[in-house]
Order: C-alpha cells, then structure tokens, then sequence
C-alpha cells in the first residue's frame, strides 16, 4: 500500500480505513437482527466508508440506492425497483427460475424477462398504470423480502442521500410506502443515509412523520485523536520508518479540528514526497494550500449568508462555540441574544454549525482559518 493511499478523499477500504470499531459493530448487529438504522452526521464524516466495511464484513448481499437526483416521485420509484432487481440478482440467483416465483408473490409489478449484452437474461418488473409509485414501491420491497424469507437468506439495502426524498412533493406517501415495507421485513435490513443530518432528523423524528421510530439511529462524531494517531503513524513507518513527533500530530490535529476529510486532505499533501521531512512549518504550510484551494467555495457559500449568520460564523472562528446566548457574545457581536437564537439554528440546519457537547462549532475547520481575526 502506497502511503498516500492511507488518507483517501473518497472512500476509505482497507488499511486506508480508521477506527470507526464500534459503529461498525453496531451497523453489523443491526443487520444481522434485521434492523434498520438511519446514519447521522454531516458530510465528509465517511458514512459510506462505514457501510462499505460494514457489507465487506458481513459478507451479505446488498445493494445501494442513490437519491441525489431523485426530484419526482417516479425518479423515486424507478431507483427502488431498479435497486431490488439488482438485489434480488445478487442474493437469490438464477433469474429465468425466479419469474413463476415472482408472479406469486407481486400484486402490483409484473416480472418478465429481456436479453442484454451477450444474449444474457436480466429480469425486468414492469410498471402498471393502475399502480401509484407508491404502491409500486411497496411491492417491490416487500417481494424482496419474500424471496429472501423462502431462501432463508438475508440482505441490506442502503439509501443514499435519502433526504432528496423528503423535499418531494409526494413525500409523504413515498415515506409512508417504505414505512409499511420496512415493518414487514424480517430478512431484508434498510440502511438510511445522507448529507443532511438536519433533513434525516426531520424524517426520522418527528412524529408527523411516517418513518418516526421506524430505525434506529447511528451518530458518527470525529475520530479521537488516539485512533488517529495510531493511524498517522503507521502511515509514517510506511513512509519515514518512524513515528511522527508529538508536536507534528498535535498540529495536524489542531488545525483540522479532526475533520475525517480535513485530516485525509492535509495528510495526503503532507505524504506527497517522502525525501521531504515532516515538522511544524511543513504542516502550516500544506495547510495553508488546502485553506487556498477552498477559499473561493467557501467564501462564495459564506456571503451567501444573511448578515447576522456571517456575524455568528465569524464569531465562532474567533471566540469559540461556548456561552453563546451571553450578553457579552450578543455586544461582540452587535446582535440580540434572539437574533443569535435564530442564526444560529439557521445555521445548523444548512450544516454550517453543529453542537459538540455544550458548546458550538463550525464544521468546516477551513471557514475557522479564513474568518479569524
């Protein structure tokens, strides 16, 4: 292994993968008891790293569902159906066997086989104008999990970005499809996940809701800096063959905040060229590129901002996250305590800020460089 390909930008497998023993383990014992779970956290903490291991792990089939460019129910319906075809592919086998199975189990898609590439057969459910995608929805997954229920086998299915579903018009009837699956299936276990951890929260818990109390909810925070530390430097006995100094890892972990993508991004700069020698200077400098080469993204994203959610950002870059309702944060901030209130849950809904403890903090560790002082 490369020692650059320990902090990779995208997913994370093998060596490359760090810590995360005991969210693994908690996603492996939902599955494997057929529950579902909702992922939380905000983007770039590396919920699809932890589902790749996770299926690597339990060495069950599963599928993934990407919704980030699902803007209509059908986009919806389409991505599901799509997604259990394939799954059923990989979990039950042979599909010109399963076509007289199929028709007894689905009451609303009608399964057929076509030929692909090769002259290979691939199953097909086609759709019925009699039929809501709602419906549709439903019968595709609860026909999943039937086959898998007759096959004694068991399966996840992932859904990726799966609050563009909630900004749907039809949303409510989708969720409520997938709600009436999900308490049906014993063999089949959903995984909810997606960028937006205020929108999933809002799917999830809120009792208006149809999905509310249907999983349960799995919080990824920041890798401690003991993991990290094992990590970083198993990557510099592969580059130096030597640890890192305790003042080099303690700056890396200063100005990333331990960030999992700001970690990765600084540490794949820092272990570009191994002839060069790791100190202090050296991460100050790599991290001041990454800040230039996410400047103009963030700051384009920042003036974006009402006044008063600049202001609060600005201030949490200079002062930090606590006592922020004081009377001495609103005068430093020429804003009312209210105006505070309001900026600031604004702020976590758009996944600027997010709470760490009693206290508060901008997720992004960059905007803390560009906005000091």
């Amino acid at each position: 292994m490369k020692p650059r390909h320990f902090f990779p930008l995208g997913k994370a497998y093998g060596e490359a993968f760090c810590n995360r023993v005991e969210e693994t383990q908690k996603l492996i014992g939902h599955i494997e008891n057929g529950k579902h779970t909702f992922i939380i956290a905000p983007r770039r903490y590396g919920k699809s790293s932890l589902c790749e291991r996770v299926f690597e792990s339990t060495d069950l089939p599963y599928g993934k569902l990407d919704f980030h460019i699902a803007i209509s129910e059908k986009d919806v319906e389409r991505i599901i159906i799509n997604g259990v075809i394939d799954l059923i592919g990989k979990s039950i086998g042979s599909v010109e066997k399963l076509v007289n199975v199929i028709k007894k189990y689905t009451k609303k898609l009608k399964p057929k086989l076509g030929i692909g590439a090769k002259k290979m057969l691939y199953l097909e459910l086609e759709i019925t104008n009699e039929s809501s995608p709602a419906d549709n929805i439903a019968d595709a997954l609860l026909l999943l999990e039937k086959l898998l229920r007759e096959k004694n086998k068991h399966a996840a299915l992932l859904f990726d970005e799966f609050q563009e579903i909630g900004k749907i018009a039809e949303s409510r009837a989708l969720e409520g499809a997938i709600r009436h699956s999900a308490q049906e299936t014993q063999n089949l276990s959903l995984i909810f996940s997606g960028s937006s951890p205020h929108l999933l929260k809002s799917m999830f818990e809120d009792e208006r809701r149809p999905l509310y109390k249907l999983c349960r909810k799995l919080v990824l925070d920041r890798i401690s800096e003991g993991d990290y530390q094992k990590h970083l430097n198993n990557a510099a006995t592969v580059m130096w063959k030597r640890n890192l100094s305790t003042q080099v890892f303690e700056r890396i972990m200063n100005v990333s905040e331990r960030h999992p993508y700001y970690v990765n991004y600084l540490c794949d700069e820092l272990w570009s060229d191994k002839s060069k020698s790791l100190n202090v200077d050296g991460v100050d400098i790599a991290w001041n590129m990454v800040v230039e080469e996410e400047r103009s993204d963030l700051l384009k994203d920042f003036f974006a901002l009402s006044e008063n959610q600049r202001k609060l950002m600005i201030y949490l870059a200079n002062y930090g996250g606590n006592d922020i309702y004081s009377n001495e944060t609103a005068k430093k901030m020429d804003v009312h305590i209210t105006s505070i209130y309001r900026a600031l849950t604004t702020l976590i809904e758009k996944d600027y800020i997010e709470k760490s403890g009693e206290s508060y903090r901008l997720i992004v560790p960059v905007y803390k460089a560009l906005l000091k002082n």
